[in-house]
């Protein structure tokens, strides 16, 4: 059986080699070996994780889900980010063993709840972060935040849900100094209406295929991190990426950097399992996959029979607003991860029909397309706060 392992000091550039290879070992059983822990997060790391897995599944056949460590450790292994939505999205298809390779879906299937719980509680997480996270192929009591969703669909009341994320925001995750908060109070609300919009947007989008069919094991989430790097350290770490580019700006020294040479940012993730933007609105003879990733920037240009009474289609186009002139944002779906850098190319409105006007740029420097094609969809957002 074919063994792919997570380890402990990956990076982004790791997990891109081990993606690469999904190609050559499409449809063989796989044993997955998983950390207790990571050594070091970065901007992009879960989402560049959950890409990896969730194509591995699809692509190939996980079979084993083999955490790295002795059970003794698996209090560690859930205070990370990535264990929750990883042994969920497996949950029903895989075979759980620790190191040892004996059987401990017993001792996971606490774990689980304990951490299904939490996210319900909005008690804190380890760290300043915080992770919600609905899948769809367990009993709605068990799989469904509340604060998103219920059995009669999403929760469609914007003030309630960016309230809530507020709340977390002060008390959990923006924590380095109290009179920051009161600095960043608009910065609050504009990231309760980017959770609110992308959620809703997983909920309309990442559940089912193109023919409106459920998808077989599927997870949707929401992920707050907040993050202290020096511009110096961030900007080696992401050298020859759009990344390092978008810390280089004169606006990021002049207005976001602290004494310390720091400049202190929130990274968003909001990520779906489903067919991703290609597959679920690709129309015959109508556009190609790159103009297909624009339209969905593009206010009103989506539709939904869900029961959202709310205005439907504006989300991305909201958080480019949102966003305009000090973010970030990244797109990975299909065979793509394209980004826009909203201090470089400001928002501007955009008609269906100039979609050529509307800035996207390639992630990759190698073209636009990667080899393999991606199941799901993930947008990451970068935030960065004045000093």
């Amino acid at each position: 059986m074919t063994e792919i392992k997570i380890i402990k000091h990956t990076t982004p550039k790791h997990l891109a080699e081990t993606y690469c290879k999904i190609g050559d070992i499409e449809g063989k059983p796989i044993t997955l070996l998983i950390p207790s822990d990571l050594a070091q997060y970065r901007f992009g790391l879960l989402a560049d994780i959950l890409k990896l897995i969730i194509t591995l599944n699809s692509n190939c056949n996980i079979k084993i889900i083999k955490l790295d460590f002795t059970s003794s450790e698996l209090d560690k292994f859930y205070e990370q980010e990535f264990s929750y939505p990883i042994i969920s999205l497996l949950w029903n298809t895989a075979e759980f063993v620790d190191k040892d390779g004996e059987n401990i879906k017993s001792l996971l299937r606490e774990k689980q709840n304990e951490f299904f719980i939490k996210m319900n509680s909005y008690e804190k997480f380890k760290g300043n972060k915080h992770i919600w996270v609905n899948t769809d192929h367990l009993s709605k009591s068990k799989g469904l935040i509340r604060l998103f969703e219920n059995s009669n669909g999403f929760n469609d009341d914007e003030k309630k849900i960016a309230n809530t994320v507020k709340k977390i925001l002060a008390k959990n995750i923006l924590t380095f100094k109290k009179q920051n908060l009161n600095e960043v109070e608009d910065i609050l609300e504009d990231i309760g209406a980017i959770v609110y919009e992308l959620t809703k947007n997983t909920f309309e989008w990442g559940r089912t295929d193109s023919n409106s069919v459920e998808i077989p094991s599927s997870v949707r989430g929401a992920y707050l991190r907040f993050h202290i790097n020096k511009k110096e350290k961030i900007t080696e770490e992401y050298k020859g990426t759009p990344i390092a580019t978008f810390f280089n700006h004169k606006s990021i020294e002049r207005e976001y950097l602290n004494h310390l040479k720091q400049v202190y940012y929130l990274e968003i993730l909001v990520f779906d399992s489903g067919v991703g933007f290609i597959d679920k609105f690709h129309q015959k003879n109508e556009i190609d996959d790159l103009s297909i990733i624009k339209k969905c920037l593009i206010k009103n240009q989506t539709s939904s029979t869900s029961n959202l009474k709310s205005k439907k289609g504006i989300g991305l186009d909201r958080i480019l607003r949102i966003l305009d002139k000090k973010g970030f944002l990244k797109i990975s779906t299909d065979k793509y991860s394209v980004y826009r850098d909203l201090i470089k190319d400001n928002y501007e409105p955009v008609k269906k029909d100039n979609l050529k006007d509307l800035v996207i740029e390639n992630w990759n420097q190698d073209g636009f397309e990667n080899q393999i094609k991606a199941q799901g969809s993930y947008i990451s957002i970068l935030y960065p706060f004045k000093n």
